[in-house]
Order: structure tokens, then sequence, then C-alpha cells
């Protein structure tokens, strides 16, 4: 009977061996997704609160810089740079402006990119070849009528 008992012990430690690698990969992978969902649930509400803001203001550019700074207010855990969206950014607000009909629209999109504390690019064993990126685009959308 002890001998099997050995060996069944011996197999335990095998298979920990063999399942380490997918475990931590997950756990890894677990953390990143909850710090990208927290990043986005924020982007989000920033550019609420931003396409709230241009509502009440002028509905030209001239409520632009309070837009971008009451995106940066909310977004404080973030930092959202004030800078339109063009070219190579890690964060940017844009503002447009639409008038259909007799409604006039406010669209605020915020852009932030969340870098992954460690790119995984290459063959794991066991799991085989991954492509995860050094970053993450996350995107908030938001459209209110003006008032």
């Amino acid at each position: 009977m002890r001998f099997r008992d050995a060996n069944q012990r011996g197999q335990a430690t095998v298979e920990l061996v063999l399942l380490t690698p997918l475990l931590l990969t997950l756990m890894f992978l677990i953390f990143e997704f909850g710090r990208v969902f927290g990043s986005w649930l924020i982007v989000t509400n920033a550019a609420r609160e931003g396409a709230r803001r241009g509502v009440v203001v002028a509905f030209d550019s001239s409520g632009d810089t309070a837009i971008q700074q009451r995106v940066q207010q909310t977004a404080n855990f973030l930092t959202v740079n004030a800078a339109q969206c063009a070219g190579s950014y890690d964060s940017c607000v844009q503002i447009t402006r639409t008038t259909d009909g007799a409604e006039r629209l406010v669209n605020i999109a915020v852009r932030y990119k969340v870098y992954t504390l460690m790119p995984i690019i290459g063959d794991i064993p066991f799991l085989g070849r991954i492509d995860y990126p050094g970053y993450l685009e996350v995107v908030g959308l938001s459209t209110m009528r003006w008032e």
C-alpha cells in the first residue's frame, strides 16, 4: 500500500509542475483584465461628465477648455491629456458638435492607452504562442443633446 501512495504523491507533483505555467498566466491575465476594465470605466465616466459639461456651455469651441478640464477632473486616477486626438497619443479628448435638424448634439470621445505591466510575446510551455501587446487602448464615448 505504501508503494502506491508514493506513486500518487509523485503524480500530484508532476501535475502541479505541468499546470503551474497555465495557472500563473491565467492569474496574470485576470489581473490585467481588471486593470483594463477599471480604466475603461473611468474613461467612460469621464466622457459622460465631459458631455454633460459640454451641453451646458456654449455650442461652439469656446467651451472646449471647460469640457477638457472636466474630463481631466473626473479621470483623476488616470493621466488624460487635454489635447485633441491627432497622431500618436497616450490619451486625448475628442470633442465634436453636430446639428441634426432641431437637435444639437455634443459627442465626446476619450481615448486612453493602458500600458500592460508585462507584455507577453512568444511561446509559453503547454500554452503555445501568445501575442499580448504592450498596451491596450480603451475608449469612452458619450453623446448628449445641447440644452
